[in-house]
């Protein structure tokens, strides 16, 4: 009786132990590592950015109905018409219901035109639709009920290209017929335009001016120094003005920053810009002046640059970031840094051995560093190894439990 008592304490004890022990080891970790990932690090300041660009106002006169035949953000050619000018409302009325009526008759006609059913992009009509669907949910959510219009119409004619593709075609005949006798009822109806605006140059046309347009010059960039930057105002924006047009030649992007940073430019450097558009991220850009203030404690920085669309055209000013030179490799924290022997790299964990790994150092911040991706050798730091950035008493070939 007494041997199976003290078994059973003895079993107790050790269940007991290994508990204990399971709980401590949870609890404390002698080792702590973070994987090495290869990512990309910037070089360069943050700047808040302003556009300079070659810009036309563009007037229109003080009678009449403007119907805009340039959409906003899109080019004008030098003489295009940017706007027809008629008598009534009504008139720009039918006229965008003449442009819906073709853009439905061109759609349906399309699809008619579908007849080989191995051909048809299934995959790219199914992402329409989901597209189509999301931008419908997206806009109603955000109350933009202008909008909901057109996404309806897409999405039922992805639906129709869908059937088409599939070979399940309804008789469209009928509603293609009435929109033909609709589109010559409007078009007989429609009043003759009393005149029209014109681009005086070729450039993008944006439908909103800022009143910067004849402040900032591009004719005069030695004025644009870091105390101009600091006391610009824009104007008052003149009555009838309807839009402007954007050059899409040389523009320019104007920052103050301190004087030491700008230390690291000069005149004619090729660098990088990243933005916030989302269809310029990367701008390549050249160093054009570079004008100190007054006092010496800043500098007006400005960078020349070749490339605009629609996106850039809108746009006057915004969070950006200079990029002098970018570094690739891996990734991990500085605080994993050692020195052994001499030789500069950091401990990994393979398995439940430690490994010292040389490295070498390309890129720092504070609290991390990119290090060159070489070969696969064992004998230096590889892409996902297991970086110790706290342990103690560590050393080459120890075994960790």
């Amino acid at each position: 009786m007494k041997s199976s008592t003290v078994l059973k304490t003895l079993v107790i004890a050790l269940i007991s132990v290994f508990a204990i022990h399971q709980i401590i080891s949870s609890l404390y970790k002698p080792i702590k590592t973070e994987t090495a990932a290869y990512t990309t690090a910037a070089d360069g300041i943050n700047i808040t950015g302003l556009i300079i660009r070659n810009e036309t106002l563009i007037k229109a006169p003080s009678s009449g109905v403007l119907h805009f035949v340039t959409g906003d953000g899109s080019r004008a050619p030098k003489d295009g018409v940017i706007a027809n000018i008629y008598d009534s409302e009504s008139a720009s009325v039918t006229i965008s219901r003449i442009d819906s009526v073709n853009a439905k008759i061109a759609d349906i006609e399309e699809m008619l035109s579908y007849n080989d059913l191995e051909a048809a992009d299934l995959d790219m009509i199914n992402n329409k639709i989901k597209l189509c669907l999301n931008n419908l949910i997206i806009n109603s959510s955000n109350g933009d009920f202008q909008s909901i219009s057109d996404y309806s119409e897409s999405l039922l004619s992805a639906f129709n290209r869908r059937q088409a593709a599939m070979g399940e075609t309804a008789d469209f005949s009928a509603q293609l017929t009435a929109l033909k006798t609709e589109l010559a009822s409007l078009s007989s109806s429609l009043p003759a335009a009393k005149g029209s605006i014109t681009a005086p140059i070729s450039g993008y046309f944006v439908s909103k001016a800022d009143g910067y347009e004849n402040v900032l010059k591009c004719d005069d960039l030695d004025s644009i120094t870091p105390e101009f930057l600091n006391g610009i105002k824009a104007q008052t924006v003149e009555d009838g003005v309807v839009g402007k047009l954007v050059s899409d030649y040389e523009w320019y992007i104007a920052a103050s920053i301190p004087v030491n940073d700008s230390l690291s430019y000069k005149e004619g450097d090729e660098l990088t810009v990243y933005t916030s558009v989302k269809s310029f991220p990367k701008l390549p850009v050249t160093v054009k002046r570079i004008n100190i203030s007054s006092d010496s404690s800043s500098a007006a920085v400005i960078f020349a640059c070749n490339d605009m669309n629609s996106e850039l055209a809108s746009m006057r000013t915004g969070p950006m970031t200079v990029v002098k030179k970018e570094y690739s490799g891996l990734k991990i924290p500085k605080s994993a840094l050692r020195v052994v022997n001499s030789k500069r790299g950091v401990y990994v964990l393979t398995g439940m051995q430690v490994k010292f790994v040389e490295v070498n150092v390309i890129y720092s911040d504070d609290d991390y560093m990119i290090c060159e991706k070489q070969t696969e050798d064992e004998k230096v730091l590889r892409l996902y190894d297991e970086v110790i950035v706290k342990g103690k008493n560590l050393y080459d070939g120890k075994i960790v439990g």
